[in-house]
């Protein structure tokens, strides 16, 4: 894999937090500031340098984004998937964090397969990690990515283990086979059996096109039928509390999918996003019940963890959290992390399931202006809140860029970031 090579910020360690410039983007000495340039000038005086030594974060970001954490109960991290460099800060970010009472790590994969990877990290560590999400019946979204796993190990020791550390709140995208075993493994009536047997040859079939075509029409979480999964359901009324939620999350992963299949996409965003927040308050209720005190660390992607309408224009946990946690009394610290101007990310190439290096999401209009502000060596932590009065909606400001301002509390541009690798 053609890896980037990213520069050490230690050269600017001694820099003062806040470095006061002028804007990257202005017009030129006679023209009179747009809203933008006005935008870019207030990024560029409220930036701070985060250090990476190849091991460890440090610096006044750093620091910064400790002392909000510590003041919140709630750390959002929304994302751009399959930066190698953003896992590593959440990784140290949460074992810091966990001294003073953060317990719970919520990702973007389903329930059950949480609970399957919460199973492998305590078995075996990252061997066990790797071979689950490695067999392809119980492939795990984003933890083909080393990174993501490493991150996974990190926050099960910090917490030494505790029941209910890690939180899955999506869907499941290609572990259907695995969960259809484990269905098959409980005790049930015969009409629940022989529907569940109807629901695996509709899979393995779909696999087995799969695997000739190497088409990701084929791949059962979008090509399967959401009627099977509930015809097992209703003939198993009384199921044990694991395979409800399993057939939940099949059932709820077909129909959202078949949604998107048919291209009506605004549906499905909004069936998904209905289920990310009915799965994020199993966990919550389950939390406020039995250690309310405890903090949650959170890291998905950008959409799910920006308040507001996100940017697949539904509500996501982005807006639920704070809200919730607000009923406590308490705060949410909001961040988007976003690779280097001119960097690769990996992307899931879904016909070998494997990652590769492709272009970055510019996460639309004005969002340059962040890219054009960064530090010459390092990354940049920019923070939103001085930036919000001049982005009113009445302005000139592109709807992408308006949203990440008032919906993230600090933008994360990872200069010179590396791609993810392959587990």
């Amino acid at each position: 894999m053609d890896r980037r090579t990213f520069l050490s910020a230690t050269t600017v360690a001694a820099a003062v937090p806040l470095v006061s410039v002028r804007s990257a983007v202005q017009s030129s000495p006679a023209a009179k500031p747009t809203q933008l340039d006005k935008i870019a000038e207030a990024a560029a005086n409220n930036r701070r340098p985060l250090n990476f030594d190849s091991r460890r974060f440090s610096g006044p970001a750093y620091d910064w984004l400790m002392e909000r954490g510590s003041a919140a109960q709630a750390f959002l991290v929304g994302e751009e998937h399959g930066i190698a460099e953003n896992p590593k800060l959440a990784a140290q970010l949460f074992t810091d964090l966990s001294r003073i009472g953060y317990r719970h790590l919520a990702i973007e994969t389903s329930p059950p397969m949480a609970a399957a990877l919460a199973q492998s990290v305590a078995k075996s560590g990252i061997a066990g990690v790797k071979d689950l999400v490695t067999t392809p019946e119980s492939r795990v979204a984003f933890l083909g990515m080393r990174e993501e796993a490493e991150l996974l190990v990190a926050a099960h020791k910090a917490v030494g283990g505790s029941p209910g550390w890690l939180w899955g709140t999506d869907y499941d995208v290609a572990a259907d086979r695995f969960l259809i075993r484990t269905l098959k493994s409980k005790p049930k009536p015969q009409a629940a059996s022989r529907a569940l047997a109807k629901l695996e040859a509709a899979s393995s079939a779909s696999w087995s096109r799969y695997d000739e075509t190497h088409n990701p029409q084929f791949i059962f979480s979008f090509a399967g039928d959401p009627i099977l999964v509930q015809a097992v359901q209703h003939a198993w009324p009384d199921a044990d509390a694991e395979s409800k939620l399993i057939l939940e999350t099949l059932g709820a992963t077909l129909a959202i999918n078949q949604l998107w299949t048919q291209g009506r996409g605004y549906e499905s965003n909004l069936a998904r996003s209905h289920l990310l927040r009915s799965n994020f308050l199993h966990y919550w209720r389950a939390k406020q019940r039995r250690d309310p005190k405890s903090r949650l660390f959170m890291k998905m992607g950008g959409s799910h963890m920006v308040c507001g309408v996100n940017m697949s224009d539904v509500v996501d946990l982005g807006t639920l959290v704070p809200e919730l946690v607000s009923e406590q009394g308490g705060t949410a610290f909001q961040m988007l992390v976003l690779p280097g101007p001119g960097t690769k990310t990996a992307n899931l190439d879904p016909t070998k399931f494997l990652y590769v290096p492709g272009n970055r999401d510019e996460y639309g209009a004005g969002m340059e202006i962040f890219d054009k502000a960064v530090l010459p060596s390092g990354f940049t932590l920019f923070e939103t809140a001085p930036l919000r009065p001049l982005a009113s909606s009445s302005g000139n400001v592109p709807l992408p860029l308006w949203r990440i301002i008032h919906g993230f509390d600090a933008i994360l541009v990872l200069t010179c970031s590396t791609p993810s690798s392959n587990i």
